[in-house]
């Protein structure tokens, strides 16, 4: 167990010395705040030039504590990187799920993806960012998300709306495409702005599928709400 001053502890720290807390307590906590230290030395300086130093300084734990729950840190950054996949696919395939129709889902699906994003600038910069640079075994987790959100946007068979067709290769286009447009945006400090780009995503989106009379209905409705929900209460 960790022996340390009472002093400069943060609030997310154990208390030192015998505590009486449960050993699984203990091993969590000590294993979320690794994480979270690793998410925050990764979005701050970036994957290459992250240090297990920074993050046991971040997380407040020792380095053996680091090495009781991680082999090093590419293991460590993985292991926060499922857990930024999991949360973006839980909360967009919620969203998804809540849509009447295939066209309502895919706007509600990508809403949600983009909000999060926004709303957490540290994840976002994480899983659309550094995840590129922390080697090959990411990148196999990368390849996977990608390809449940292109699993997302095919039309069910039949749909009254979906009238065209796209090759998958079509597809992976599509979901590569916004994927940039949101690199782009989070390289260069405006991941706030991501929830605006709704309108024009979801157009691009839907467009191979509804063709470009209800992709514009679509991009017309989603601008006209955006407008409505800034225009401040009289």
């Amino acid at each position: 167990m960790e022996h340390r001053s009472t002093h400069n502890r943060g609030p997310h720290q154990l208390p030192a010395g015998r505590h009486g807390l449960p050993r699984a307590f203990v091993v969590s906590n000590q294993r979320e705040r690794i994480l979270d230290g690793v998410l925050q030395a990764a979005s701050r300086g970036g994957y290459a030039a992250m240090r297990i130093e920074d993050v046991i300084a971040i997380a407040g734990v020792s380095r053996r504590t680091f090495y009781d729950h991680f082999a090093n840190k590419e293991d460590a950054f993985l292991a926060s990187y499922d857990l930024v996949l999991e949360q973006l696919l839980s909360g967009v395939s919620t969203a998804f799920a809540s849509g009447e129709t295939w066209t309502s889902r895919v706007r509600r699906g990508l809403a949600a993806f983009l909000n999060l994003l926004a709303a957490e600038p540290v994840l976002a910069r994480v899983c659309v960012v550094e995840a590129l640079a922390a080697g090959p075994r990411a990148l196999e987790r990368r390849t996977r998300a990608m390809r449940a959100f292109q699993e997302l946007l095919m039309p069910p068979p039949g749909d009254a709306l979906a009238t065209g067709s796209a090759p998958p290769v079509a597809i992976e286009a599509i979901v590569g495409g916004i994927y940039e447009v949101i690199y782009s945006r989070v390289t260069t400090h405006r991941t706030e702005e991501l929830p605006t780009l709704l309108p024009s995503l979801l157009h691009s989106a839907l467009l191979p599928f509804v063709g470009p009379d209800i992709a514009e209905a679509e991009y017309q409705r989603v601008t006209q709400t955006a407008s409505k929900r800034s225009v401040p209460a009289p």
